[in-house]
């Protein structure tokens, strides 16, 4: 698999490796418990084909990243195909990665897979608190015969000890046993529903977040006008600058600890979703290591 953003053939004199590397991408294209839309085993494979026409040259920073950042991507693990498994294998290498003392950036692949991550974190911090945005609340799936399943795993998150609390952006389509979960733990979740977002106030969500943040981003969370390459769009979404601008503040004000972003299921000849998604995992990187700065 190809290098995201492929920061070495860009004529660096110091490329990066997987040793000095700040960031470490991990694709992670598991597909397994999703019951409408298929593809999002191609999502890592596609997002990073796209990043190999991102500009680097960053309208904010005012410079190429990789003369602030080495981002490496290392090969994607054999899969199994059981989703508790495959969470265990991600896991494991999100767990490498943190005692190696990089960044872990994942990109699915389906939501499940975030359960692995937050078994990482859940074992490597204490207070965690997950930032997601999404179109969904994934607090319990009423459409599968499994429980556990990309509609399931913040449920299962947050029953880890460390993993404190969730704040979700963008949420615009959620079951009653969700809403219910939401109900009976107001001090534990926080929901910043899309159609309310004329009057999201960014400090809040900032402060609502502990020190810790694993930032997931599920794709479907922009409006499916702007991204119809997931396995459920959904109308009535936030777009690119109400988005961007939030991520900027919680990299500003928080310890952000981990990223992935998930469920981008590219479409063939349509490439404008690849790009997008792979030009946000290279913003919010951007504003992961540099946002106090900028």
């Amino acid at each position: 698999m190809k290098q995201f953003l492929d920061l070495q053939n860009l004529g660096m004199s110091n490329p990066p490796t997987l040793e000095s590397a700040d960031a470490v991408i991990v694709p992670f294209g598991y597909e397994g418990t999703v019951t409408f839309g298929h593809g999002t085993d191609k999502g890592p494979e596609g997002l990073i084909e796209a990043s190999q026409q991102v500009e680097t040259f960053d309208d904010e920073l005012l410079d190429d990243i990789q003369n602030h950042i080495k981002i490496w991507t290392i090969d994607q693990p054999v899969l199994p195909k059981d989703a508790s498994e495959a969470c265990l294998v991600l896991k494991n290498i999100v767990i490498d990665l943190i005692d190696k003392k990089k960044l872990p950036v994942v990109i699915g692949g389906e939501h499940s897979i975030s359960y692995g991550f937050a078994q990482a974190l859940n074992e490597k911090y204490q207070d965690v608190s997950v930032l997601v945005f999404d179109s969904h609340l994934d607090l319990g799936d009423q459409w599968s015969a499994q429980d556990f399943t990309h509609a399931a795993w913040l449920k299962y998150s947050l029953q880890l000890p460390n993993i404190k609390k969730a704040t979700l952006v963008g949420i615009r389509n959620f079951n009653k046993l969700e809403y219910k979960y939401w109900q009976d733990n107001p001090e534990r979740v926080k929901v910043f529903l899309s159609k309310d977002r004329k009057n999201w106030q960014i400090d809040e969500i900032v402060n609502s977040l502990g020190e810790n943040v694993y930032l997931s981003f599920d794709i479907d969370a922009f409006d499916a006008a702007m991204i119809p390459a997931t396995g459920t769009p959904e109308p009535g979404g936030p777009f690119w600058d109400e988005i961007l601008p939030i991520i900027r503040a919680v990299a500003a004000k928080k310890n952000i600890i981990g990223i992935d972003l998930v469920e981008l299921a590219p479409i063939k000849d349509l490439m404008a979703p690849n790009f997008m998604a792979a030009k946000l995992l290279m913003k919010t990187i951007l504003y992961k290591f540099k946002a106090k700065d900028m």
